[in-house]
């Protein structure tokens, strides 16, 4: 199993110039992608079969077993993920349609030299993409110069999250 926990050494972290900033509560990103719905926490802890079966369709880091989803009363689902960045944790929300597909992602915490990933248009490139584009998503995402590292550790962070959907939820809820 490929588990990787983020834990850095006190020194390290103490050398760190660019330190991540809250840019979105939790409950302000639930409303700029799903307006006026309700939210009910639905997390899930994957065993250690269901994450080696993540991993082996993925083939993306598992940081954790235990997945932050809530489902969304207007229909759909919201989920609460964090990816590496180049100085830095990325935490963002990303909401999936009824269908499975990406309806839109908001990023919550990160440096602030990230701009790019912040960007409406940036972020758009993920809205319609389903877990069947999972493979090659990373290539489908425009790069943005600076910030390679938090682009690709987001389309992978995205990638998982639709398979983890797809594998856990979907097939549960039909």
């Amino acid at each position: 199993m490929r588990y990787q926990f983020m834990m850095f050494p006190a020194a390290i972290v103490a050398s760190i110039s660019a330190q991540a900033e809250d840019f979105l509560t939790v409950d302000k990103a639930q409303q700029l992608i799903f307006p006026g719905a309700t939210f009910t926490p639905s997390d899930l802890t994957l065993s250690e079969a269901q994450v080696d079966q993540l991993i082996q369709l993925t083939n993306a880091t598992v940081f954790r077993s235990r997945v932050k989803a809530w489902k969304v009363s207007t229909g759909g689902w919201f989920f609460l993920d964090q990816v590496p960045g180049r100085d830095d944790r990325i935490t963002y929300a990303i909401g999936l349609n009824d269908d499975g597909s990406v309806k839109g992602i908001e990023i919550l915490v990160c440096v602030a030299s990230y701009d790019g990933v912040r960007q409406a248009g940036w972020r758009s490139q993920f809205q319609g993409k389903l877990h069947a584009d999972g493979p090659n998503l990373a290539n489908q995402i425009a790069n943005i110069t600076g910030t390679t590292l938090s682009v690709e550790h987001i389309a992978e962070g995205v990638k998982r999250v639709l398979a983890t959907h797809a594998l856990f939820i979907a097939n549960k809820t039909g």
